[in-house]
């Protein structure tokens, strides 16, 4: 078993500039030749491996065996060399559609 520090040399989620919770989607991106080269790790490999279609940042933990704030710090890496997209869920929920659930709700 390897320490989750070891496998991020120490560092935290926090240090990376993406935003990434549980519910951001991961998918593996076709390489391109200007990208500055990434010196991949078994786990790095391994997320490339299991992205090829949107995976969320919690299926990738559980998929990895690894805790969240690794795959937070792993997939920041891939996503700051380009190896990687992300697509971060809505947060914001519009007036309309939460009066329209209340309506819904208010009928049954």
């Amino acid at each position: 078993m390897v320490r989750p520090y070891t496998i991020t040399r120490g560092r935290t989620p926090g240090q990376h500039k993406h935003r990434l919770d549980t519910a951001t989607q991961v998918v593996t991106v076709e390489p391109r030749p200007e990208t500055p080269r990434l010196e991949l790790t078994p786990e790095h490999r391994a997320i490339l491996e299991a992205c090829h279609r949107p995976v969320s940042l919690a299926e990738l933990a559980v998929a990895l065996g690894q805790p969240m704030g690794v795959v937070r710090v792993l997939c920041g890496d891939l996503l700051d060399h380009g190896a990687v997209f992300v697509r971060t869920p809505r947060t914001e929920v519009s007036r309309e559609i939460l009066e329209q659930v209340y309506r819904g709700l208010c009928k049954l």
